[in-house]
């Protein structure tokens, strides 16, 4: 097969479209797309990506590294993960077996943020399919570039619009990539909290599938965002995470009030960004590196995973762990002698090297008073907004029988849900208002077509075969609007410090082409 009938597959467009022109065109030495004797240009471009021909030599980081298109090209059907965000250089360790160099902090351009959801295997994957769909939109107005499909669950790609690049200042510090890490913690943790199986303990810039013809679900590259307006999104998660935070009220029978894995907690999380932690002070490197792989073996991490998510772990240390040493923490964590973190180590890690407000955190998270009761709703003589709101958009999506949309009118709603007309009324302006709903009103008495968001990205994900085109046109010109009445809503975002390229816009960047 020659290269340009590699380059016409849909795959290919969404690696071009995720690298942002990082990789030099063509290869420097041995060109097959150069003539002889003729110079090759490259626009100076050196950035560097890892490519994996297996999941098995991925764990071990034995892959290659590629630093053109071409060489990408030429190797495109063999590869199944791939590092998407790219490097200022990769190299091989001395037996020239393993890959050296990927660490966040020798990222050149972040390209996209990738979340890992995973299943405990193909057929509760399969079953979670819609809840994933509607999952995946971010505040009902960012839905992902990407889908992939994996063994055992999915990766969704938010793709930027242009790379964020990366520098370093005098004192060592690098601004983007500390927002980076704080939209893709939070990405992950908005996300986990309808989908318990989204590993939010991966390396957010590390290892992910590429895209093949062979995964890819959903592809959509309009769909490309800003990091600004992502950062702005961010800020605002933040801030309500910390009000919610000051207020401690819970209600009882809340959906979210279910066993967290240890993974999840604000316990594991803090621990993984202390670099600090040395002997002779409390439980030093050893016990805080077990105590890490406890909670990744009792969450259900594979030992590969929990491996290389500690190793990043300790590099970062000022004062490294040997990696024998590492080696023999995770083996004896996943040994079956123990069952999870004990509680008695994880509060004395906590007590040792968190700041203040981070045991504050994690206080708050461990000791949630619960003193509010939710009466059933079948005691209720009314039932709430919210509840009826839910109780039309399973309506919507039962009666659409898995098509796109439906054509229906209100009073068919209010005789299916026994409905008064004025809190139908009432709950459809607020369904519509939070792009809950799509509706496209009826001319004259005809009924309207309405469809739900995860009617939407059914639409979407069909939009190659789709049978009515006015009706993909009519979504994403919706979406549009909608993006652009959000954008002018925000308050003027203050710019971030260290990036070199001044944004003039905020938001998403959902154009129709």
């Amino acid at each position: 097969m020659s290269v340009t009938e590699k380059l016409s597959y849909k795959s290919w467009s969404a690696i071009s479209l995720i690298l942002h022109n990082g990789l030099k065109k063509y290869k420097p030495k041995n060109s097959k797309l150069v003539q002889l004797n003729q110079e090759v240009h490259n626009d100076n471009k050196t950035g560097s990506i890892a490519v994996f021909r297996n999941k098995s030599s991925m764990s071990r980081d034995m892959g290659f590294v590629v630093t053109s298109e071409e060489a990408l090209i030429e190797n495109i059907e063999t590869l199944t993960h791939w590092t998407p965000n790219t490097f200022n250089w990769l190299g091989y360790d001395n037996s020239r077996k393993h890959i050296k160099g990927h660490s966040e902090r020798n990222l050149s351009q972040i390209n996209a943020f990738v979340v890992d959801i995973d299943f405990k295997d193909a057929l509760d994957r399969d079953r979670n399919l819609n809840l994933v769909n509607s999952s995946i939109v971010l505040d009902d107005h960012i839905l992902p570039t990407l889908v992939l499909k994996t063994d055992k669950g999915y990766q969704i790609y938010y793709i930027l619009d242009r790379p964020a690049f990366l520098s370093k200042h005098k004192n060592g510090s690098m601004p983007v990539l500390s927002a980076a890490r704080k939209i893709s913690e939070n990405i992950k943790s908005t996300i986990m909290e309808k989908i318990p199986a989204t590993d939010v303990g991966c390396n957010s810039f590390g290892i992910f599938r590429i895209p093949r013809e062979d995964n890819i679900i959903f592809f959509e590259p309009e769909l490309t965002y800003s990091f600004a307006g992502f950062l702005m999104w961010s800020k605002s998660v933040t801030q309500k995470s910390k009000e919610k935070r000051k207020s401690n009220l819970k209600v009882i029978n809340s959906p979210h009030s279910q066993y967290r894995k240890q993974t999840d907690q604000a316990w594991f999380r803090i621990m993984l960004t202390k670099h600090n932690i040395k002997p002779g002070q409390g439980l030093g490197r050893h016990n805080t590196i077990l105590t890490l792989a406890l909670a990744c073996y009792s969450s259900g991490k594979n030992q590969n995973d929990a491996f290389n998510l500690l190793d990043e772990f300790n590099s970062y240390l000022e004062d490294p762990l040997d990696v024998r040493d590492m080696q023999r923490c995770v083996r004896d964590a996943y040994s079956g002698n123990y069952k999870g973190a004990s509680k008695l180590y994880i509060d004395e890690l906590i007590d040792t090297w968190a700041t203040p407000d981070e045991k504050r955190i994690v206080v708050q998270e461990s000791n949630v008073q619960w003193y509010k009761w939710a009466k059933p709703r079948t005691e209720r003589v009314y039932s709430h907004g919210s509840e009826w709101l839910n109780d039309v958009i399973e309506l919507i999506n039962k009666v659409s029988s898995g098509a796109d949309k439906v054509i229906m009118s209100t009073r068919a709603i209010r005789d299916a849900l026994d409905i008064s007309p004025s809190t139908l009324n009432r709950v459809m302006k607020q369904a519509i208002s939070s792009n809950k709903l799509i509706v496209k009103k009826g001319k004259g008495n005809q009924a309207s077509q309405i469809a739900t968001l995860e009617m939407v990205l059914r639409a979407l994900y069909r939009k190659r075969e789709a049978e009515s085109i006015a009706w993909v046109n009519y979504l994403e010109a919706f979406l549009k609007l909608q993006n652009r009445q959000y954008i002018e809503e925000q308050s003027v975002f203050s710019d971030v410090e260290g990036i070199d390229d001044e944004v003039d816009r905020f938001g998403t960047n959902i154009s129709t082409g």
